[in-house]
């Protein structure tokens, strides 16, 4: 199935090339071919919505996790509790989808966990070399993505009211 906006995609191609028009480091997103870059947003988009999101969503037949109604939480930036219209997806939920489709195009394998590498492996002995450091354990989803979201996603075990604390008198 190709990449359809508000189906299994938050947003679309055009809108992803004018958001990594102003990032650093977004190259690689505009060296993607169409279908790669497509690919990303799909999966990308399956990523963000596995999250627990504040609120519920609109209609039980939507594809997608948003929009949301019931949806009232503290925005740290603007210092005050803020709504969201059970008819938005919010920016902040498509910012995230940019950022793991971008993570998922520099990081190829990482759905498969084959991100590191090593130079040589020896059995006897055991010796393992890097000699150009680049093994780490790269993770799914990105500070990156989940930034801009955590306001907007339950925390906590017991999955919480948006983090804050409740108790009865």
């Amino acid at each position: 199935m190709a990449l359809v906006v508000n189906t299994n995609s938050y947003v679309s191609i055009a809108d992803a090339n004018e958001y990594f028009d102003t990032r650093i480091d977004s190259a690689n997103w505009f060296s993607a071919i169409t279908d790669v870059k497509e690919q990303a947003l799909v999966t990308a988009t399956l990523m963000v919505d596995e999250n627990a999101w504040l609120g519920s969503a609109v209609s039980s037949s939507q594809a997608l996790a948003w929009p949301r109604k019931n949806v009232i939480y503290y925005s740290n930036k603007m210092g005050q509790q803020m709504t969201i219209a059970d008819t938005v997806v919010p920016e902040q939920v498509k910012i995230a989808v940019y950022e793991q489709a971008l993570h998922l195009i520099n990081n190829e394998d990482v759905l498969l966990g084959q991100t590191q590498t090593y130079e040589s492996i020896s059995i006897g002995s055991i010796s393992l070399s890097d000699s150009n450091g680049d093994v780490q354990r790269i993770p799914k989803k990105p500070a990156e993505a989940m930034r801009p979201i955590k306001e907007l996603i339950h925390r906590g075990r017991s999955g919480g009211i948006g983090g804050m604390w409740w108790r009865a008198n």
